[in-house]
């Protein structure tokens, strides 16, 4: 008689649990969980920072397991992480018996393979989570089970000692991700070794319940919607000026496009009215046209409200992400370099030109804003046809990236 194979359990990585909500990392994570359900991988261990919220977020059927907090400081990172590789190579006593390490062992030991998904976070800017995944990659390895990265940007900041970690790091993975050009081609450079560095897209690209909204048909009327969220990190940028220039930008497209504005925060802590909903609020109050503010709500929600809108802008990531899966035309302000490349990457896995305004650009005004901001107002149907053109494609390279996921996890 047949036997079916078990489904492995796996131990899924993203940035959940996190004190401020993050509309992005948790919906990685929910994509993430998605895609392996679907493949019939259902037995997830959830590496949080927070297990009963984590839990609560997730549902029935997920496990969850604590995973470990680096501290910020390099040398300190740096540091830690030495002890962890020595305790792996029998050296128990590198760290103390009731450090965190310990339990996270143990968890990895009862799974059958790890995820790392997706992100934005294999930097030297957020070099504490670039050496968190480092840590657990390396349990894992060291205990004989297969590595997966999904999803991810490199860089675009890397000190030396980074560098080196993050080549450690990739020589891991059975199968790596890199959701742009830029990250490839950075990987290839870091590893040209490697056998199995991939393209793939962001792993929220299709989430549970979220679906590209419906043209009106005759008959049915609705208000147009601009989806609009603002990161409070504005690089050189002072955050008042900032918050001027995207007023301005807000009022004239609600102005040329008759359309209201739904300011949707990206990161914040529930009820504290900080992160972007204290940016929105900034930039709202510089207003002229009708605009509504909400609090911070969960991922999934996040997404299915800006797959509604008729345009989105943005200066953070995942509205883009968003966006362009509910065939969106999106105009995207970058601050900094690293947000370039990562919403740039995303512009063009859609056939789009990866082209961003540059804050400072918006700040200071200009005829090359003006244009990019009138061909926006006047394309934006065909922009939207272009991205429902585009859609079974994505789709279809989506859905075999996940095939070869779950082909490594078994």
């Amino acid at each position: 008689m047949r036997q079916t194979a078990r489904s492995p359990r796996v131990a899924v990585l993203a940035d959940v649990g996190q004190a401020a909500y993050h509309v992005g990392d948790e919906a990685i994570a929910h994509g993430a969980v998605h895609q392996l359900r679907r493949r019939g991988i259902t037995d997830l261990l959830l590496l949080t920072r927070n297990r009963e919220d984590t839990r609560a977020r997730f549902g029935k059927g997920i496990a969850t397991a604590s995973t470990l907090q680096f501290p910020w400081p390099p040398v300190d990172r740096e540091r830690y992480l030495a002890e962890i590789v020595a305790v792996m190579d029998g050296q128990r006593d590198a760290l103390p018996p009731h450090d965190q390490v310990f339990s996270l062992i143990e968890a990895l030991d009862a799974v059958d393979a790890l995820l790392l998904a997706g992100g934005g976070n294999m930097n030297s800017t957020y070099g504490w989570l670039l050496y968190e995944r480092a840590a657990v990659a390396h349990i894992a390895h060291r205990l004989g089970k297969p590595v997966v990265i999904s999803g991810q940007t490199l860089g675009p900041v890397l000190s030396p000692p980074d560098t080196d970690v993050l080549r450690d790091l990739l020589s891991t993975a059975r199968l790596a991700g890199l959701r742009e050009d830029a990250s490839h081609a950075l990987a290839a450079k870091i590893c040209p070794s490697h056998p199995h560095l991939h393209r793939c897209l962001d792993d929220a690209t299709e989430l549970p319940g979220a679906s590209p909204r419906r043209t009106p048909g005759p008959g049915r009327f609705r208000r147009r919607i601009i989806a609009a969220t603002f990161s409070p990190a504005t690089g050189d940028v002072p955050p008042e000026e900032a918050a001027r220039a995207y007023a301005r930008l807000l009022d004239r497209l609600a102005m040329d496009t008759s359309a209201r504005v739904l300011l949707l925060p990206h990161m914040a802590v529930p009820g504290e009215g900080d992160g972007d909903e204290r940016f929105h609020a900034m930039v709202a109050s510089r207003m002229v046209a009708p605009v509504t503010q909400r609090s911070i709500a969960g991922a999934l929600r996040t997404a299915r409200l800006t797959m509604k809108a008729d345009l989105v802008v943005t200066s953070r990531y995942h509205p883009v992400i968003f966006g362009l899966g509910g065939a969106v035309p999106v105009l995207a302000v970058s601050p900094d370099e690293y947000t370039e490349v990562r919403i740039g990457g995303a512009l063009r896995n859609w056939g789009l030109p990866g082209e961003t305004v540059a804050l400072g650009s918006l700040v200071n005004g200009g005829r090359d804003v003006d244009a990019d901001v009138d061909r926006l107002v006047a394309t934006r149907a065909g922009v939207a046809a272009t991205l429902r053109a585009t859609r079974p494609a994505v789709t279809r390279a989506h859905s075999a990236w996940w095939d070869q996921v779950a082909a490594a996890l078994r």
